[in-house]
């Protein structure tokens, strides 16, 4: 946590118009401040008018939505918090409170300083502090004492998150404010987990609000409705469905009216009481005749004592799972650019893995591809029309993450669905999952993946019951993971499990030849965007400083450097002005002779030698310049002519020790 006497000396400063020490404040904080001043706030005397209750009713009519759902889990996380002299807030979208609840004892300092109901805690009104600076950012923030703006806060620590809408914007945030000796380290994950499971339950509300203005045409549109859906009245036995029905059932439309729907589907796969509780998704498999069926099944009471089944075969939910979520495998083999040998010693491993169901472990740094990997493996494989679903294990909340694998029923924790959750595993049954970042994963949910890998079964966090699953897992990461083994951040036998079928993507420092190919389809890919073909290819010069570089971010990082040429190049080939800077300022040594001068159009087998005798001329020379230093890098570098950081990069590169030139 920031040292407080070295803020409070930043804010003299800032209201003093002097120069604020270096590193004395966050840069979040800092840029804040500066946001505050260039919009004339005053640090003394904010803006504390509160909007009369029936403009704030108002506001709250018009986000209905949000409220309704944000409002049951601020309740329950007041009842959480009960006692620790905190308030739970929820503003707007312009940071006006729309919800306000707490201690008695904090809630009248709150009021004296117009924390209320109505009040309006944008930036433009209250300088820095943990709704207004949230909503600027549109990041989760701590605010703590002396980083706020308004001197009369400087007491106080707010910690808020946003909530996210369906279509993506922030819809407000959700806050948790005290007195700055109350806070701990837990406040600000606790508000990061209620925004996030409030902006996932409003974007399921999204849905299935759509879902439900189709059902008001019942009569009308059944027939048209892709899915299966049956009508049951109170008893479950079956009033209303369609065609779909019966051809999902497996029954004629005579043994299907009035029957009782959980005779068709089978007592043992679910419950009366599950039912009328509704469901989402529920894999359940059921026997008719000889034939065995397994169909996705979700309920919802209507309101009225009736409820409506819809019911899928798995591969169509799948589908559409995969449009929603935007993990649908795109890429094959095809779409994997490289002629080196390393790159395709990994393709042909890949390849090989196709071909079986083992666990396939994708070693690799950031930015080589190694999710283009797996759904080209996915593709190629026998699993190609089931889902593919990809996890960042990285970037999951460690309370919701373990929830989020491998779903949870009714009732499990504080804003749980009423009728529980899919988790990831079971939305890719029949298909491929993929995790990324594995090495991310936290220890004791590494325990119940291991049980999952080993029977091939999860259990819903809350169930009594465990799901028999059919799933291809591929993991990756950039990470050793042996030393987090030796680390004991990372069991040991799970390693072993997901290490089964073991392929290494090569860094691009390593594929000789391939930045020139991947510098030419990434041309044509953004070139072929632009009005009339204006961009014709690179100069040379060009591509001996691309060839030269050793692309630390990998082909991320060298697609990223084309697109930008790309725009930034009127007419004709790219040169070395339209690369960006690290690539002109990483290149103080010079080509081999006539390397500049040799033709445009030389064959890739010229290239290749080319490059390789570039890199000889240069690793002659640094090997010249330390052995006149005796070992000495920064004095080395100024012979060379170039910059110590990135004469450490070549001596990395081309294995160079220097240590053993010292004397």
């Amino acid at each position: 946590m920031t040292d407080q006497s070295e803020v409070q000396r930043a804010r003299a400063c800032l209201r003093s118009g002097l120069p604020i020490p270096a590193g004395s404040v966050r840069e979040i904080i800092l840029e804040s401040w500066l946001r505050c001043r260039a919009k004339r706030v005053p640090m003394e005397d904010g803006d504390k008018r509160v909007l009369p209750a029936p403009e704030v009713e108002q506001r709250i009519a018009r986000r209905r939505n949000l409220c309704q759902v944000a409002f049951p889990y601020l309740d329950a996380l007041y009842d959480f918090i009960k006692g620790s002299e905190f308030l739970a807030l929820l503003s707007d979208e312009e940071g006006y409170v729309l919800y306000e609840q707490g201690d008695p004892g904090i809630s009248a300092i709150a009021r004296q300083n117009g924390l209320v109901k109505g009040a309006c805690r944008s930036e433009a009104r209250l300088g820095t502090n943990g709704i207004g600076t949230v909503l600027a950012t549109q990041s989760p923030l701590q605010v703590f004492g002396a980083e706020h703006y308004y001197a009369i806060h400087t007491n106080w620590a707010c910690s808020g998150a946003p909530i996210y809408l369906p279509d993506g914007s922030v819809g407000g945030v959700v806050c948790l404010s005290g007195m700055a000796d109350k806070v701990n380290d837990h406040t600000l994950g606790m508000v990061v987990a209620a925004a996030d499971a409030i902006s996932r339950q409003l974007k399921l509300k999204d849905a299935y609000d759509a879902l439900a203005l189709a059902w008001k045409n019942l009569d009308i549109i059944i027939e048209t409705v892709p899915a299966a859906i049956c009508l049951l009245d109170e008893n479950l036995n079956v009033l209303a469905f369609n065609a779909q029905a019966t051809k999902q059932l497996d029954v004629l439309p005579k043994d299907l009216e009035n029957a009782c729907f959980l005779d068709l589907v089978g007592r043992d796969a679910v419950s009366a009481q599950e039912i009328k509780n509704g469901l989402a998704n529920r894999s359940v498999t059921f026997e008719r005749g000889r034939k065995k069926h397994t169909i996705s099944l979700s309920v919802q009471a209507t309101g009225k004592r009736e409820y409506v089944a819809l019911i899928e075969q798995l591969s169509t939910l799948h589908k559409r799972v995969n449009n929603i979520m935007g993990n649908d495998a795109h890429f094959s083999f095809q779409d994997i650019v490289g002629s080196s040998p390393p790159m395709q010693e990994a393709v042909r491993m890949a390849q090989i893995a196709a071909r079986n169901d083992a666990t396939v472990f994708l070693a690799g740094e950031s930015g080589t591809g190694k999710e283009l990997f797996a759904q080209a493996i996915h593709n190629a494989s026998p699993r190609r029309d089931g889902p593919f679903i990809a996890v960042n294990c990285g970037a999951l909340p460690k309370s919701l993450i373990e929830a989020e694998l491998f779903g949870y029923e009714s009732g499990s924790f504080t804003g749980a669905k009423r009728e529980g959750c899919a988790g990831k595993f079971e939305l890719a049954n029949g298909g491929t999952i993929f995790l990324d970042e594995i090495g991310d994963m936290p220890f004791d949910v590494q325990v119940t993946l291991l049980r999952v890998l080993q029977n091939r079964e999860v259990r819903r966090i809350g169930a009594s019951k465990t799901i028999k699953i059919d799933v291809r897992i591929i993991t990756a990461t950039n990470q050793d993971l042996e030393r987090l083994v030796a680390d004991k951040v990372f069991r040991e036998d799970l390693f072993y499990r997901i290490n089964v079928f073991h392929i290494r993507i090569p860094p691009l420092r390593e594929r000789v030849g391939d930045v020139r190919l991947l510098s030419q389809f990434f041309l044509f890919k953004y070139g072929s965007t632009l009005p009339d073909g204006c961009v014709s290819g690179f100069t040379q010069e060009a591509l001996d400083l691309m060839e030269r570089y050793p692309w630390p971010g990998n082909v991320r990082q060298l697609e990223n450097s084309v697109e930008r040429a790309v725009y930034l190049t009127a007419d004709g080939p790219i040169t070395p002005a339209g690369l960006p800077p690290e690539l002109r300022d990483d290149q103080g040594l010079s080509p081999a002779p006539g390397v500049r001068d040799a033709p445009a159009n030389r064959s890739a087998h010229q290239a290749v030698e080319s490059s390789l005798s570039v890199r000889k001329n240069e690793r002659q020379r640094i090997e010249q310049a330390l052995q006149q230093t005796h070992g000495n890098v920064k004095e080395a570098a100024v012979l060379l002519e170039i910059s110590r950081r990135t004469l450490y990069r070549r001596l990395h590169q081309y294995g160079i020790d220097c240590g053993i030139l010292r004397t």
